[in-house]
């Protein structure tokens, strides 16, 4: 008679050792073919499926606009085969969304959109990185800022507002983005006169400082010429212009060189790939972009938000991001505390007790010491224990492998559903319920395909970034 029972306490029995190494073998060669087809598909032309365009900003903001003008473009005029998909990833003043960038895999299908936020953050301590890990593919727009008080104000020129920031420093409320273009602009103005300084609060992007000066929290704020364009009738007035001459749009405002101070802040838009990119595609999205900035559309809308239709590439595009870096970094505050990197920590702990474990069930089996005998109920909360144990260290694994991106979604995922459902099978295989080889084909198909399906689902239909 066939016997149906069985002990889950004896799922780490030595017999069951072949079983396991077998699964983990399968595991492993599917790691290797999925991730073997992948990388065949980096070999074809590019591109072959969508590019994924991080603008690391709320969608709405000058960013995201000036990226989706730019994108319109591209796709009316069939400038690329394949769709730029835009994906806004916000937060902490852009270094959310250009981190991704930074580990994605440098194939060319994920680019970013940053301004000179780029340069800001490295010298404010909101990022421990800047320009140089990233490969510029191009400089596009130019949008000069503006300084701009509210309409009561008793400062008439950038004179009075310094002169009031020398004698009584900290007094006056600059509203910013700290790290931001936003909140060098004003450095870089206190840095003109000895003594004179502003008081920062954080505020955010242009529709939150032009809401701190209305509501009386702060004194000051700098905006892009379009958003001081837009906010004008409510209540503001410029005082300088931070560009090198007058803008057309605004003949009568004097630039701050004019009144005395050489600061000049223009924000513009660069376009980055994930260092190691290929030369040959970083051209290709150039080109694109090239073209885009020079159809009728594209110039007609910068127009309308009062930003140069500048292209820059090559040795242009170095000289102007030395340029840039040089101004940051002469008025940049001292560097803020570096956080640790708890996510390294994460991956180191999950690795030595792996390790541990892997010595301490070697260990057990060569010295030959039985298992201690339990009951039959302490027995199954041992085993379930051992499971969820294990279930938990995979799940870890599986999302810092992600996180760092270190392997592709569809073979990680592939492997993470294998090892999950063996885990879960395992004490119905050992106990004869169902055959290994039966179970092993079954969830290497189930695998296999619901990782392709999850990710043509998140990429193509939810339009959701993965690695």
């Amino acid at each position: 008679m066939r016997n149906t029972s069985y002990h889950v306490g004896s799922f780490d029995a030595p017999r069951s050792l072949p079983w396991r190494l077998r699964w983990w073998g399968c595991a492993t060669a599917l790691l290797l073919l999925v991730g073997c087809v992948d990388r065949e598909q980096h070999a074809d032309a590019y591109p072959r499926r969508p590019i994924k365009l991080v603008v690391p900003f709320a969608a709405g903001g000058g960013s995201d606009t000036f990226g989706r003008v730019i994108q319109n473009a591209i796709e009316t005029h069939r400038l690329l085969p394949e769709r730029l998909v835009i994906i806004n990833v916000p937060g902490a003043g852009g270094t959310i969304g250009s981190r991704r960038v930074k580990h994605a895999r440098p194939d060319g299908y994920t680019l970013l959109l940053l301004h000179e936020g780029i340069l800001t953050a490295r010298h404010s301590g909101s990022a421990s990185y800047s320009a140089e890990a990233f490969v510029p593919i191009a400089g596009t727009g130019n949008a000069t800022q503006v300084v701009a008080v509210r309409d009561d104000s008793p400062y008439s020129d950038l004179r009075s507002l310094m002169r009031e920031a020398a004698l009584h420093p900290d007094s006056i409320v600059f509203s910013a983005n700290i790290g931001a273009p936003s909140h060098f602009a004003g450095l870089m103005l206190q840095s003109k006169i000895p003594g004179s300084s502003f008081r920062y609060t954080q505020t955010g992007g242009g529709a939150k400082r032009f809401a701190a000066l209305q509501g009386g929290h702060a004194d000051v704020s700098s905006f892009s010429i379009a958003e001081y364009v837009q906010f004008k009738p409510s209540g503001i007035r410029a005082l300088a212009l931070l560009g090198p001459e007058r803008h057309a749009d605004l003949p009568d405002l004097a630039t701050a060189t004019e009144q005395g101070f050489s600061v000049e802040s223009q924000n513009m838009q660069f376009w980055w790939a994930p260092l190691g990119t290929p030369r040959e595609r970083v051209e290709t999205i150039a080109d694109a972009l090239s073209a885009a900035m020079q159809t009728d559309e594209v110039r007609e809308t910068l127009a309308e938000m009062k930003i140069t239709d500048t292209v820059l590439r090559g040795a242009e595009l170095e000289a102007e991001l030395q340029q840039r870096e040089r101004r940051i970094a002469e008025v940049a505050p001292s560097a803020g505390v570096e956080l640790p990197n708890f996510a390294m920590f994460a991956l180191g702990g999950v690795i030595l007790t792996a390790v541990a474990a892997s010595i301490r069930a070697v260990g057990r089996r060569r010295s030959g010491v039985p298992r201690r005998t339990t009951d039959r109920e302490g027995g199954d909360r041992s085993a379930h224990t051992r499971q969820l144990a294990a279930i938990g260290c995979i799940t870890i694994g599986y999302v810092i492998t992600l996180q760092f991106q270190l392997v592709r979604f569809v073979p990680v995922t592939a492997v993470y559903a294998l090892l999950i459902g063996g885990i879960l099978l395992g004490p119905l295989i050992q106990s004869r319920r169902i055959k290994a080889a039966k179970a092993t084909i079954a969830l290497l198909v189930v695998s296999v395909l619901m990782s392709v399906v999850m990710h043509h689902l998140f990429t193509e239909v939810l339009v959701v970034d993965l690695p």
